[in-house]
């Protein structure tokens, strides 16, 4: 019981198993911070380009909202083009629609002048 080199022996076992719980403590918080350091930094530049694919799609929305508003208006325009030749660009050139009502004056209103 008061063999020194057994204690020597066991002391050096003892100081081996904190060196190597240690050596394993340190590395997994090196590897736990490492990886804790590229997972957020992963999860803030996802975040912005999450923030610029959404501005984005909204920009996009707006210019496919306005083209389909041009295209209807362009369409009304060809369609009472068609209907009317009279609104077309060559207003002046082409012949007026005959009128085919005559103004009436309501009762007891006076005739226009």
């Amino acid at each position: 019981m008061h063999d020194r080199h057994a204690w020597h022996q066991m002391a050096d076992l003892l100081s081996d198993a904190v060196l190597n719980a240690m050596w394993w403590l340190y590395g997994g918080l090196i590897a736990f911070g490492s990886c804790w350091w590229m997972g957020y930094g992963g999860y803030r530049a996802w975040q912005e380009w999450d923030r610029d694919r959404l501005q984005r799609r909204e920009e996009r929305r707006a210019h496919r909202l306005e083209d389909d508003v041009a295209r209807g208006l362009r369409e009304v325009e060809l369609f009472l083009q068609d209907q009317c030749p009279s609104n077309g660009a060559h207003a002046e050139k082409a012949s007026k629609a005959p009128r085919t009502h005559r103004w009436r004056p309501y009762r007891g209103e006076s005739p226009r002048a």
